[in-house]
């Protein structure tokens, strides 16, 4: 009786769609490895670069899921709004988050198609790793903007403190990391 024929797919996946973020994607990362080369397979460590890939691959995955809830906010808040510069205002965000939900998606297709055919070769408690450090390093930056965002606002805040104040938040290694996905220059074209 083969793994197929035995249902376990079926009840995997399953168990899959009931889980979030990075442990889904980790789990169905390990599902297609052993489905593609067999579990007894040897399996190569990956390179720098499809490390990199899958690690870009949640955050960006996670960007995507953050452009998906502000859109929703910016949505509703110009259906809600009486002032008609305010509503024009927050459809205008709408639009600007969706040109950037535009982008995001076009770089996580890249990086899916880029990681695909080699996922089964490669060794996937190493690809899982990865995954999970993005989906940490995505909570962490998030974290740090949102501290960043209040600190830089505080009162009394001029326009010069306020872009020294970003400035300096910028120069997190964490915001590097994550932000540096968004264009993934490693990548052939």
């Amino acid at each position: 009786m083969s793994w197929f024929s035995s249902g376990v797919p079926a009840v995997a996946l399953g168990l899959v769609r009931r889980m979030k973020g990075s442990a889904r994607a980790a789990v169905l990362l390990c599902l297609l490895s052993a489905l593609g080369t067999g579990v007894a397979a040897q399996q190569q460590t990956p390179s720098e670069d499809e490390l990199r890939c899958m690690y870009c691959i949640e955050v960006i995955r996670a960007e995507i899921d953050l452009q998906h809830h502000m859109i929703s906010a910016a949505d509703g808040a110009a259906g809600s709004s009486e002032v008609p510069a305010t509503r024009e205002q927050w459809i205008k965000t709408s639009a600007e988050l969706l040109q950037g939900l535009a982008k995001l998606e076009g770089v996580l297709y890249r990086l899916q198609a880029y990681m695909l055919p080699r996922i089964p070769a490669l060794d996937s408690l190493a690809l899982a790793a990865a995954i999970r450090e993005g989906d940490e390093d995505f909570q962490e930056s998030k974290l740090v903007a949102n501290r960043c965002a209040v600190e830089c606002d505080a009162p009394p805040a001029t326009s010069e403190s306020q872009q020294a104040c970003s400035a300096s938040c910028g120069n997190n290694p964490v915001l590097t990391r994550v932000t540096a996905c968004e264009s993934p220059t490693w990548l052939p074209r």
